[in-house]
């Protein structure tokens, strides 16, 4: 709002009628004149001062003096305002309401300024008699120029003050405003007192400015006075100035600026208009003009302000330098620097820096804090710099982990100062991003700690190869300190089982690749060797040289015992202390390759135990790992020092000699073998006769490699079991095709039954006291397509080997359950139908449930069914058995132990088992009735049945003197061939079954 430009013709108006007399001669005293207008202009250069002061606030030490000498000049300024005895004001017409005071607070009348700016002011504060004249004088003021009106108004304290009101009018009608003075006349109006004391006040103001002021005439441009500041700049006395025009006084650069600037002023006002002076010394300085056109007496005039800008430029200059260089350094700096506001802790700006550390770019982070950032990942870290900041007055490295804007964390180490902007306290942070720094210390220090702490020993050589450096572990390996150490070569350590050719390797690898790592013999302090794995790397420094090397060994003795536990392990069987058939095969090859250079015949044996598993099934694995430690024991004594016994598994062994002469020193030694067994063994309190079956082959001849000669051995050995155990046989080669069909055999059972080729025969068994039918027994038989009948003992053996056994089983508890119903639906029930278990398949965790399944789909009563299972088993498995057989039992099946007397039944647990049958083995039955020890057992196991009331049956029986002899003996049943063979369904149909339509439901066919 334009309230200044009229103020210099509003203090024209403070002057009395009678002092506006002619330009020519001005025979008053100017100053009367100045005064007004150099009040007037003091507050518009109070704060164009204020607003450069502002910029100045981060120059140097020069410019904050300088900034205090204008802050000194410009309270002086106001101090003069403020004495005198004025208020300023602005106010509209249609409302007679101030819009604008400009005084101190206090001022004239003692009301705040905010006071005067109430709506009802003026009628509340003029002394009534006087306020409708002064209100009339205010609605109608202004015309035609310039108007003045005393009256009395009612001050703050209640005494009536009177002011002189000069008004000049802006505008026309109600949107007209007035602008004008109060001043404070006392109680005389005019009173001269008062008027000379306001001159001297002016011509102090305008004397004491310290701007340049002129008043001059606005035609001519004549100098009708000078303030001492125009003195003080040109070196011109003031009144020999007067009278002259300043391009007549030589004080413009350039001439057409001076005649530019009076023609400008002829027709309107001048506001900061920049020219270019001389001053004293023809030293030119830069000006901020300002002139105020008004009339004197009359005559056209003008006050001219014009402050030197020299110092301003030059301070213009510095602040610029400086600000240039600050705003380099801020944005050059890697380190993230930001300016952060301390009243409420917002970022005012921030540097590239910042951005790379943070994420955060500067339109992102201004205006907001690094709180709201989230950039502390402990808030506590900021308090603590605030805290630090405010209490040393600055903030010297404190670290502290920052959050960036994609989450990850960095640690940073903080630095903080002071500074003030515009007025406001702020602070510069500078952040230095340390994470790199840190982890390199931590790993120079982890790395200072494996060196100390490592199990290994560390040793550093410089390149004349002395110990620069030890490690503990060096020492505890050694024996020898680091005062010791240091300073010798790498020698101290030779154990002397090292060459020339190792050294000259070491130093070859480290020369060509850097690094050289292997197995070495060294010495400790007591003069022990040891075995130490050692890496030694040459270190190289900046300028890619080698400047160290380092060794980094450990003591391998404990490990190469381990090595060696671990080689014997690995090549030895664990129970016999025996090679294993690693082992074997090595020195199988290296023979095979030694007898091909050396053109030599050598040979392997393999041997296999005869009825081993029945030991292990009826007294337990214990005492058959002591009878096979026994039989490795005696094998091993029977061999030359070049021979090679073998333990392949299980109970078959394997023996390999090397070097033979000719096939009867393998016999010799073979027979030596077998002899081996002609002396009982001792295990565990049992004395044991075993036998051995053997298989030789010979090489070259039965074979050039490892595998065909194994395999070759382990085909003689089956046929020495076929043709009844307890021998030897060689090699032929037929007995390859055995093998070969033997493994044809293997794969063709395992899909016998869903070809169709297994089927069930059935055998009768007989009342003896009745002498009619009371039962029969499934048994199994293969039909091959291409080599016929199977017998039993051979396809079942393979099954018990292969795990098909399991498969057969219930194959066979299925058919016989099918072919029991179909018998049943057809004829009077006979007895029960006998069914082998073997051992895996009462192993079995759904056996009951499987049998259970069976009976129900066939719609048999449990009791049509009777399961036979091994006495050696049952002994062999008394805690596993004993369940097993009580819940089949529970299921209402009858149980029956079969081949009894060839285990090693316990009378104490076989009194416990649930069992229906005892079954003569007939090995027992083959000898009777003559054999006296087979008669022998035979009645016992027989009184052995009757007494725990058990029935007892015989199998095997041929002969109708074998039948009476058990008749007569009190057996109840027998089966064999003295009946029938076993026959298939329908043969056993045709000859034992008879119809219903024949016989009565009840009747049993009679044998």
């Amino acid at each position: 709002m334009p309230r200044l430009p009229a103020l210099p013709v509003l203090c024209l108006a403070l002057l009395p009628a009678y002092s506006h007399a002619a330009l020519p001669g001005w025979t008053r005293d100017p100053w009367l004149f100045l005064a007004p207008y150099a009040a007037a202009l003091l507050p518009t250069l109070l704060v164009l001062g204020l607003l450069l002061g502002a910029r100045l606030r981060r120059q140097r030490r020069q410019l904050v003096r300088l900034q205090q000498a204008l802050q000194a000049r410009a309270e002086h300024e106001r101090g003069l305002l403020d004495r005198a005895p004025l208020v300023m004001w602005e106010m509209r017409r249609h409302d007679l309401r101030f819009t604008h005071v400009s005084a101190p607070d206090g001022a004239l009348l003692g009301y705040p300024v905010n006071a005067w700016l109430a709506a009802d002011f003026c009628s509340r504060t003029l002394y009534p008699p006087d306020a409708p004249a002064a209100l009339a004088f205010l609605r109608g003021a202004g015309e035609p120029s310039l108007a003045r009106h005393e009256c009395r108004w009612i001050a703050a304290d209640g005494r009536l003050i009177r002011l002189l009101a000069i008004v000049q009018r802006l505008g026309a009608g109600d949107d007209a405003t007035l602008q004008g003075l109060f001043i404070d006349i006392g109680e005389n109006p005019l009173s001269e007192q008062a008027l000379r004391q306001s001159e001297q006040q002016y011509r102090s103001a305008f004397h004491d400015c310290p701007e340049i002021m002129l008043l001059i005439e606005r035609h001519s441009g004549r100098i009708l006075a000078a303030n001492r500041a125009f003195e003080e700049a040109t070196g011109l006395p003031a009144d020999s100035a007067c009278g002259h025009t300043s391009s007549e006084l030589g004080l413009w650069r350039h001439h057409d600026q001076g005649r530019l600037v009076l023609s400008q002023l002829q027709s309107h006002d001048l506001q900061n208009v920049e020219v270019t002076l001389i001053r004293r010394g023809n030293e030119d300085f830069t000006g901020l003009l300002s002139a105020r056109r008004v009339e004197l007496d009359g005559q056209p005039a003008a006050i001219v302000v014009l402050r030197d800008l020299s110092a301003l430029h030059h301070t213009r200059q510095l602040l610029h330098a400086s600000e240039e260089k600050f705003a380099k350094a801020f944005y050059a700096s890697p380190d993230a620097l930001s300016i952060t506001r301390l009243r409420d802790g917002r970022l005012l700006e921030a540097n590239p820096g910042f951005t790379q550390i943070t994420g955060y770019s500067p339109s992102e982070a201004i205006n907001h804090s690094t709180l709201e950032l989230g950039l502390w990942v402990d808030p506590a870290d900021r308090q603590r710099l605030m805290r630090q900041l405010e209490q040393d007055g600055s903030a010297q490295h404190l670290s502290a982990r920052v959050r960036t804007r994609d989450g990850q964390e960095r640690l940073c180490e903080f630095n903080a100062q002071p500074l003030q902007i515009d007025g406001e306290d702020c602070a510069l942070i500078i952040a230095r991003d340390i994470s790199e720094r840190a982890q390199m210390q931590e790993r120079l220090q982890q790395a200072a700690t494996v060196f100390e702490s490592t199990a290994e020993g560390v040793m550093i050589t410089d390149l004349d190869q002395r110990i620069v450096a030890i490690n503990r572990a060096f020492s505890a390996i050694t024996g020898y300190s680091e005062s010791e150490a240091l300073g010798q070569t790498p020698q101290l350590l030779a154990s002397g089982q090292h060459g020339q050719e190792f050294q000259e390797e070491i130093g070859s690898s480290l020369e060509r690749d850097g690094h050289w790592q292997g197995e070495i013999w060294s010495r400790r302090k007591n003069g022990e060797s040891y075995p130490a794995w050692m890496t030694i790397s040459a270190v190289r420094n900046g300028g890619n040289r080698i400047s160290h090397h380092v060794a980094v060994f450990a003591d391998i003795t404990s490990l190469k015992h381990a090595q060696a536990r671990l080689d014997y392990q690995a090549h030895h069987d664990p129970l016999t202390g025996l090679p294993n058939r690693l082992l074997f095969e090595n020195r199988l090859q290296l023979a095979l390759d030694e007898a091909k250079t050396e053109q030599r015949r050598g040979a392997v044996l393999f041997l296999d135990l005869d009825r081993f598993k029945h030991i292990n099934d009826s007294l337990g694995h214990p005492v058959g790992d002591l009878l096979l430690q026994g039989i490795a024991k005696r094998l091993r004594e029977q061999l030359r020092e070049v021979d090679t016994v073998a333990r392949l598994g299980g109970d078959e062994f394997i023996v390999l000699m090397p070097s033979v002469s000719q096939t009867s020193d393998v016999e010799r030694v073979a027979s030596k073998l077998m002899g081996a067994f002609s002396t009982p063994f001792n295990a565990d309190g049992h004395e044991f006769f075993m036998s051995s079956s053997m298989g030789i082959s010979l090489f070259p001849e039965h074979g050039e490699d490892v595998a065909t000669l194994v395999k070759n051995a382990d085909s003689a050995m089956y046929l020495a079991k076929a043709r009844g155990r307890n021998r030897i046989e060689f090699y032929t080669a037929d007995l390859s095709f055995l093998a070969t069909e033997r493994m044809t055999l293997e794969n063709d059972l395992r899909r016998a039954a869903e070809r169709g080729e297994l089927h069930l025969h059935y055998q009768p068994k007989q009342c003896l006291h009745s002498g009619r039918l009371v039962g029969a027994e499934a048994l199994l038989r293969w039909q091959h397509p291409l080599h016929g009948d199977v017998p039993p003992e051979r396809f079942i053996a393979l099954a018990e080997e292969n795990g098909s056994i399991i498969e057969l089983g219930d194959w066979v508890l299925q058919e016989a359950c099918r072919q029991m119903s179909e018998w049943q639906a057809q004829y009077p029930a006979f007895g029960p139908l006998a069914v082998n278990l073997a051992g895996p398949q009462l192993r079995q965790p759904r056996l009951v449930e499987r049998i259970s399944e069976l009976l129900a789909a066939a719609g048999l009563e449990p009791a049509s069914l009777q399961l036979e299972i091994t006495e050696t088993f049952v002994m062999s498995q008394k805690e596993e058995a004993l369940p097993i057989l009580q819940a089949l039992k529970e299921l209402g099946l009858q149980l029956a132990i079969d081949d009894f007397g060839t285990g090693y039944s316990s009378l104490s647990y076989l009194k416990r088992l649930p069992i229906d049958t005892l079954k003569i083995d007939q090995s027992f039955v083959a000898g009777l009735p003559d054999d006296p020890n087979d008669a022998a057992i035979t009645r016992a196991i027989i009184a052995l049945g009757h007494s725990m009331q058990l029935t007892v049956i015989a199998e095997g029986v041929e002969t109708k003197s074998q039948e009476r002899f058990l008749a007569f003996e009190g057996c109840q049943q027998i089966q064999g061939y003295v009946l029938s063979r076993p026959l298939s369904a329908e043969d056993f149909a045709a000859r034992f079954l008879v119809s219903r339509q024949t016989l009565g439901s009840n009747a049993q066919a009679p044998l």
